[in-house]
Order: structure tokens, then C-alpha cells, then sequence
């Protein structure tokens, strides 16, 4: 369990600004202060939702007024720039706005998230926290992210990559992530011809820049995806208070789904005994990472994967203005839009990988091949996040005669909660590259 002295509220991740930055009032001001127009269909059902609910009327207003109140207590500090949200509809216009936005970097400063950080005036409110947990509201903004997704699809999402040495082919951003390694969908500008193109891009070659520790055995255990180390915690309980500070984590919330059918499988299956008392490993990305993931066992698929609804803007650590919500992953796996797959070893157990939705960047893909009892291997594709997916669960099943050591290909042990990222990239000084080694089972006899 973390610690309560532990969880900072301003844990970096990398995708937007740091809280004291004039790129975030640059930001707010290009989005508040477009003429409005008339809004997309998306927008105009949550628009329809929200103001023909009286409960959701309230604890929208009571978010727009107590956004107010947090502006005026900061007034004479530096600590949180945000934006003054008066009213439903400059919601829905900067929503509008935003729709045909790729991600940007403002004077140097990346806005990887910008519907994030448009809500974190409101968010951290009373009103916008119980908003954004309500299942319904959530529907709705899944169809709005939908909407966005479509256009990160098109060329006029690769804006970013239409002139050399500036935005996403900048010298700064270009050393991020390692400009050489990806294969392009041209050798000319603008090298990807969207921005999805650009986040799904593969490795020129995927055996040299990500090998496979010991593929042929499982008693090396691997990282199933690019990211830094959060936390990892032994033991992990069927039921718990996750919602707690300490954020411990909750099998049984963990392995549920508002979906009747998705949790008629979960349960047939008894995930949450399955997995008591085992072990939790979780990683967060950065939006440098490569962003898809591989299969980190041989063995063979227990049943079709999921893909769980949940909340997009919901956190627990509050206020997060500049975090992004990274502060929040444990808490996250629990609430939050997710993928669900297990995988079933002869010799180590069973391991069940989620990847976890984290604000916007929620839309995950699981490769069609992984199919019940589908065969797999160690670094085999196993799905990627379309703009989507910021942190990674992996839980590992307990065994009676084994135990599981998390360590790096050194044989140095990974702290349980290293300290947060210091970086601009948000990257902590424990990273976990794809098909490298992040433990070893260990006989306890």
C-alpha cells in the first residue's frame, strides 16, 4: 500500500505543461476565445444530457461557481493557472474547439492533453469530481473522444509534422523519442500522415531496439509496454478501499465492468480469487513511449479480451492541475475505461494485463489474433492504444511454492513507489522498456 505521506499531487507525466508555465494561459485563451460555431453532434447530446438532468444541472453549476472560487484563492500565487469556466456553454464551445486540435506544443511546452487541461478549473471542484464519475455523463464523453479519435485520423491532425524543426519534428522533441527508431509512412514531410499513424508508429526494427529478455522461459518475467515504474505491491487484496489516499488496490473493483455480459465473464472466471494475494506491477506512460504493448508470457489466452467503459476525467488526488492525473493511477485501474486480458502459463501462473485509460487518452485495441485459447509468446503483439492508454497493470497470480522478485535486468530491486519523475518528459529513473526483464520467480524452498 503507498504510504499517505506518499502521492504529490503534481506528478508529472509528461503530457502537458508544468502548472506555472504561459503556455497554459496560451492555451486556455486560443480555446476560450474562439467564436463559437455551430457544435458537432457529440457535443450537442452531452450538451442535451446535462441540461435535461436536474442532478447533473446542479453539479455542473456548482463546478462552474466553485471554479470561480478556486481562481480568486490563487490570485496572488503562481501555483495553478486555470481557465474561468462561467457556464455550460463556454464548456461545450472550448470542446468544439478542441475537436479539431491535435496535440501542440505551445512555446516549446507540450498540450498532450487538451481536453484535460481545459477541465482542471472544474474537475477539481466538488460539482466536476461527482460529474465525472456518473456513467451516463461518461457515455457521452466517450462519444465526444470518439469524435476527436476521427479527426486524429485524418492529415489535418499531422499539422505537427509539416515543417522541419518545429512542434513534433523540433530537435527537442525529435530527441524525446528518438526520431531514428520509427518507421515512417514517408521519408519526406510529413513523414506520418496523421497523428494516430504517429502514436500507433512502430520500431524500424523491433528486435534491436526492444529485444526480448529470455523468451524462452517465463521464470523471467517482462514488461509488456514502454512506461516508468509507479508503484508495485505484493499481496493485493480481494476488497479494499481504494478510494482511500493510500490507494490500495481492490480485486474485485479492479475485475468489473458496468456491462451485464463483460461481467458475466468476469465473474465466471473468478478473477478476483484467481489473483488474491498476487502481485500488482503498474507503469505509466509518457507521450514520447511507444504505445503499443506485447505479450509478456508463452502460454495461451484464458478468453476474449475486453475493452471495460469507465470514467475519462475522474481522479482521486485533488487538486491535480498539473499532473494530469498520474498521481491518481492506482485509483485509476479501478474506475477507469480499461482493457482486460489473461493469459494462462503451464509452469507460472496466470497473468492478467490491463491497459488502463488515463482523462482523454482512453481508446484501447486488442490485436484480433488473441482469441480464446490462442497460443502466444513472449513480445508477440498484443494491442496498442489508438490516442489512448497511460498507464499499464500487470497482475501476476500468487504461487504457493514460488515467489516473484521485481528487479531490472541488473538484479537491482525495484523501490515499491520510486519517487515521481523530475523530468519534463515525465519519465521517473525507473523505466521500463517493452520485453525488458522487471523480475524473476524464485522457489521458497
Amino acid at each position: 500500500m503507498l504510504p499517505q505521506s506518499y502521492v504529490p499531487f503534481n506528478i508529472q507525466s509528461g503530457w502537458i505543461p508544468n502548472p506555472d508555465r504561459e503556455s497554459f494561459r496560451i492555451f486556455f485563451e486560443s480555446v476560450l476565445n474562439t467564436k463559437p460555431k455551430n457544435l458537432a453532434p457529440s457535443i450537442k447530446a452531452l450538451k442535451k444530457l446535462i441540461e435535461g438532468d436536474e442532478v447533473l444541472t446542479y453539479l455542473a453549476n456548482n463546478a462552474f461557481q466553485q471554479n470561480d472560487n478556486i481562481i480568486q484563492a490563487h490570485q496572488s500565487t503562481k501555483e495553478a493557472p486555470i481557465p474561468r469556466i462561467p457556464d455550460l456553454d463556454t464548456l461545450l464551445n472550448a470542446f468544439n474547439t478542441i475537436l479539431s486540435l491535435a496535440p501542440q506544443f505551445i512555446n516549446n511546452d507540450l498540450v498532450g492533453l487538451p481536453f484535460s487541461a481545459l477541465v482542471v478549473g472544474i474537475d477539481a471542484t466538488l460539482g466536476g469530481s461527482t460529474m465525472f464519475r456518473i456513467p451516463k455523463f461518461n457515455e457521452k464523453m466517450k462519444a465526444i473522444l470518439e469524435e476527436w479519435g476521427k479527426f486524429l485520423v485524418t492529415p489535418a491532425s499531422a499539422v505537427g509534422f509539416s515543417k522541419e524543426n518545429e512542434q513534433w519534428l523540433s530537435p527537442a522533441a525529435k530527441k524525446q523519442y528518438d526520431f531514428p527508431l520509427w518507421k515512417k509512412d514517408s521519408q519526406t514531410l510529413p513523414y506520418w500522415k496523421s497523428w494516430d499513424s504517429f502514436f500507433t508508429r512502430d520500431f524500424l526494427d523491433p528486435k534491436k531496439s526492444r529485444p526480448i529478455a529470455s523468451p524462452n522461459t517465463n521464470q523471467v518475467v517482462i514488461c509488456p509496454n514502454d512506461g516508468s515504474l509507479f508503484c508495485w505491491q505484493p499481496k493485493v487484496q480481494k476488497r479494499d478501499v481504494f478510494w482511500l489516499k493510500g490507494m490500495p488496490y481492490s480485486l474485485n473493483d479492479i475485475f468489473s465492468s458496468p456491462d451485464r455480459r463483460q461481467n458475466e465473464i468476469i465473474r465466471s472466471y473468478k478473477l478476483d480469487e484467481m489473483f488474491e494475494n498476487g502481485y500488482v506491477f503498474q507503469t505509466y506512460l509518457n507521450p514520447y513511449n511507444f504505445h503499443r504493448w506485447w505479450v509478456p508470457v508463452n502460454g495461451k489466452v484464458l478468453f476474449d479480451p475486453i475493452v471495460i467503459p469507465g470514467c475519462f476525467f475522474s481522479k482521486l488526488v485533488l487538486p491535480d492541475y498539473g499532473g494530469a492525473t498520474t498521481a491518481s493511477t492506482p485509483y485509476l485501474a479501478e474506475v477507469n475505461a480499461k482493457g482486460l486480458i489473461v493469459f494462462e502459463t503451464e509452469d507460472y501462473g496466470n497473468v492478467c494485463c490491463i491497459p488502463l485509460g488515463m482523462s482523454e487518452v482512453s481508446s484501447v485495441v486488442f490485436d484480433k489474433q488473441l482469441k480464446k485459447g490462442a497460443h502466444v509468446t513472449k513480445g508477440q503483439e498484443m494491442g496498442m492504444f489508438h490516442y489512448g492508454g497511460s498507464s499499464f497493470v500487470v497482475i501476476y497470480q500468487n504461487l504457493p511454492d514460488k515467489q516473484l522478485i521485481f528487479m531490472d535486468s541488473d538484479g537491482n530491486p525495484y523501490p515499491q513507489q520510486p519517487p515521481p519523475p523530475g523530468s519534463s518528459a515525465g519519465a521517473s529513473n525507473y523505466g521500463t522498456n517493452i520485453g525488458s526483464q522487471i523480475g524473476q520467480w524464485y522457489c521458497k524452498c
